[in-house]
């Protein structure tokens, strides 16, 4: 093991040399007073957030650190010179939050505050660290309760940070969120147990329920959130909200979450240009859900595409009436594969592959997409049934080439809000039920599916199929 880690040391080394940036090392065995070297390593974390400055590297060896505050880098890195805090490669870190119950005199639970928090920072990586039991967020990016010097939008000075590689198990917040931050990656993350509102310190004040979501975006700008594993947690999985603005939500995957598997959610003001593509969700309530639940707020701009929604007990796609269910506009819908989304006697009343339930919308465009297998219907809206289709018209909802299972002819039941969902699926629409090269085993690359006409200007160009994945074959 030694002779490993010293073969890794050298190649460290050498790395470190081309960008000019010392080395600081962590491990169970070392003293803070010490220098942080490779044989004489700090005895924690803490102190190596310190003394890093810009193009620095802290190296923690594997184990499991058992800690009693916060982990807080105190200096920035710049362009060309980031800070990293990473694993020993080859080994394993998990950072222990059970022991931290105060933060700035105030109770943990009671605050929007991480184990591992970046606020008021920049140029800073945090690479294969891992997480559990924080009676708060796991990871925190940005804006803080407990820091209040960076308020969000008068002093947005959090930007240019990536979290990679990294986990967080068990939480009473989100695993990671990002507050009001700029030009951040989250990447190939794995999040678990997260909003647990029973992992708490008894001196909480309870709500009806644990704050946020898995992975909260609030605010940012310039963000992207892909390759990540959300599941088995309490609420949402990944969420988009606020006043969020230019972010790529890509290459993810949610399962075995009771709510919203992905959320667009405006508050506060206008969330705009979020694009949500190439992702996964399946065993959840829904699939994907746009919302503006705030005062004064306005979703614009929202692209869901090349995305595979199956097995949900609700909607696959859902236009939700939560809140103050203020307008959407210029939502883009195009070349996702929803597959057997809805049960039965779902409270939300009938429940299918595309919900508009909300007819607060408009300027909404539904193209190229497979809805197969939907429990009470394909496509369905909250218009009256006399509204239809000179509602859609008149609101600029265009749904057409689709590839759908064909219509179901359910009875209406009355859900949530006492809102009903009528099941109608426009002309210009192809009824077909493809086959997948092997559903059962969630492989729902399409054997041999029509052609779609493609004749078609939309605003963003689909594929030239339908559904999510290129067919094996297609037919005229």
């Amino acid at each position: 093991m030694k002779t490993t880690r010293f073969l890794l040391y050298l190649i460290l080394m050498a790395s470190n040399l081309l960008t000019n940036g010392k080395e600081y090392f962590v491990a169970h065995y070392g003293l803070d007073d010490a220098l942080g070297t490779y044989t004489n390593p700090f005895g924690s974390i803490h102190q190596a957030c310190i003394v890093a400055q810009a193009g620095d590297t802290v190296t923690v060896f594997g184990g499991e650190y058992y800690i009693d505050k916060q982990i807080i880098p105190q200096n920035s890195g710049k362009a060309g010179a980031w800070i990293t805090f990473r694993s020993m490669p080859g080994e394993k870190v998990i950072f222990d939050g059970q022991f931290i119950t105060y933060a700035n005199e105030k109770l943990f639970t009671s605050q929007s505050a991480g184990l591992f928090q970046i606020t008021a920072k920049e140029f800073i990586h945090v690479k294969e660290l891992h997480f559990r039991n924080s009676y708060s967020v796991g990871i925190l990016v940005g804006y803080s309760s407990n820091l209040p010097e960076a308020a969000p939008e008068e002093k947005r000075n959090t930007r240019n940070i990536k979290i990679e590689g990294c986990s967080v198990n068990r939480s009473f917040n989100s695993g990671i969120s990002v507050w009001y931050a700029d030009s951040v990656i989250v990447t190939s993350c794995e999040i678990t147990r997260a909003n647990d509102i029973d992992f708490c310190l008894p001196e909480t004040r309870r709500g009806h329920e644990a704050p946020h979501e898995a992975i909260s975006i609030c605010g940012a700008r310039h963000f992207i959130i892909s390759n990540n594993h959300v599941h088995h947690c309490y609420k949402e999985g990944i969420d988009c909200k606020e006043v969020s603005s230019h972010g790529l939500i890509c290459n993810n995957l949610v399962h075995d979450v009771p709510r919203q598997a992905y959320y667009a959610d405006a508050w506060f003001g206008l969330l705009e240009d979020i694009e949500f593509r190439n992702n996964i969700a399946h065993s959840s309530a829904w699939g994907f859900a746009i919302s503006v639940e705030g005062k004064n707020s306005e979703a614009r701009n929202i692209r869901i595409h090349n995305n595979l929604v199956y097995n949900m007990k609700g909607a696959g796609i859902l236009f939700g009436l939560w809140g103050e269910n203020r307008l959407r506009s210029d939502i883009h819908i195009y070349n996702n594969t929803l597959y057997k989304c809805g049960s039965e006697g779902w409270f939300s009343g009938n429940v299918g592959s595309i919900d508009i339930l909300s007819t607060n919308c408009r300027d909404v465009y539904i193209y190229n997409n497979i809805c197969d297998k939907g429990f009470d219907y394909e496509i369905g809206f909250g218009f009256k049934k006399n509204e239809l289709p000179e509602a859609l018209e008149k609101q600029n909802i265009i749904v057409k080439n689709n590839l759908v299972s064909g219509t179901k002819n359910k009875e209406v039941r009355i859900g949530q809000f006492d809102a009903k969902v009528i099941e109608y699926i426009p002309a210009e629409n192809k009824i077909g039920t493809p086959k997948y090269r092997n559903s059962s085993f969630f492989d729902f690359v399409p054997v041999n599916i029509p052609r779609p006409k493609n004749d078609d200007k939309w605003k963003y160009t689909p594929s030239p199929w339908y559904g999510a994945y290129e067919p094996l074959k297609m037919t005229d």
